[in-house]
């Protein structure tokens, strides 16, 4: 354990105004009381949600349509061995089509519908299947909405959250997502993810995985719409 000086430098370090930033994403602790925050206008929306999703440990990446998401997830649940495949209820994962692929291959698919014991399910599940209702390009954050069909825990008990997500719904700012609920009703359960789960002491030291998917894969796709 480090002795007290060295611990209350850190300390220090990690709180001052400026000092400690791991990514680009804006904080109100890096912007000065009083001063509005100054932002660059982002020109490539995906290549900059991408970064920050990579700077905390994600995954992403861009494919052309619902063929090559469906490939790869479907080689990822090979690759992690999976068992046991939950997805959300939507239509946009039943048009991707990865059930019968994955049970053919031996790894269990369930749905997240009518289940007598949804969270036991997701607790065993390798794999966790979702959309997103948006992509936030500053900060590599997923917006999720819960709801029938779409249960909190398939984002949050399986080591490995997987989202298939139009690339038409990437955003630029948080503020901008923010005011998209902000005119209309805003769903029960909305949620912003970004990156794997991390989890902090109070030595900082940050520990992956522990409260949540220690691996989070985005697929951003560019024609969701053709099968």
């Amino acid at each position: 354990m480090a002795d007290r000086a060295e611990f209350l430098q850190s300390i220090r370090h990690r709180t001052r105004v400026g000092k400690y930033q791991p990514t680009r994403a804006p904080d109100v602790a890096w912007t000065p009381q009083g001063h509005p925050r100054e932002q660059e206008p982002i020109e490539d929306p995906a290549s900059r949600f991408f970064e920050e999703l990579e700077a905390l440990g994600g995954n992403g990446r861009t494919v052309r349509d619902l063929w090559e998401a469906r490939d790869y997830t479907i080689s990822l649940a090979k690759e992690r061995n999976a068992k046991l495949v939950v997805r959300w209820d939507v239509e946009e994962l039943d048009e991707l089509g990865v059930d019968k692929p994955l049970e053919e291959a031996g790894t269990e698919v369930v749905v997240w519908r009518d289940l007598e014991n949804p969270r036991g399910i997701a607790s065993r599940a390798d794999i966790g299947l979702t959309t997103a209702e948006w992509a936030i390009a500053e900060t590599g954050s997923l917006v999720l909405a819960g709801g029938p069909g779409k249960g909190r825990s398939v984002t949050l008990l399986p080591p490995v959250h997987v989202a298939v997500v139009p690339a038409d719904r990437v955003l630029s700012t948080v503020p901008e997502a923010i005011r998209k609920y902000s005119d209309g009703e805003v769903p029960a359960n909305l949620c912003f993810h970004t990156g794997p789960s991390r989890t902090g002491d109070i030595e900082m030291t940050l520990s992956i995985g522990v409260h949540g998917p220690g691996e989070v894969h985005v697929l951003l796709v560019e024609r969701p719409y053709e099968a």
